[in-house]
């Protein structure tokens, strides 16, 4: 399990939280700080938003690599 509050990442969250609240259809200021999400649903999430072309995530952006 995640809570919405333990991704350190301003960016991801705010991306994390408008592919859910999208995928809900709501908005993005109704989705709570401790909505607590199971791996399998932020796996999801994170696999629509690299579909969707907004992944600044990628291998080569990432500085261990």
């Amino acid at each position: 399990m995640i809570r919405i509050r333990e991704i350190l990442d301003p960016d991801l969250r705010a991306r994390i939280v408008a592919a859910l609240a999208e995928r809900r259809g709501m908005s993005a200021a109704a989705i709570p700080e401790w909505f607590e999400l199971d791996d399998a649903d932020y796996v999801d999430l994170l696999n629509d938003i690299k579909a969707a072309g907004e992944d600044s995530l990628s291998d080569v952006d990432d500085p261990r690599m």
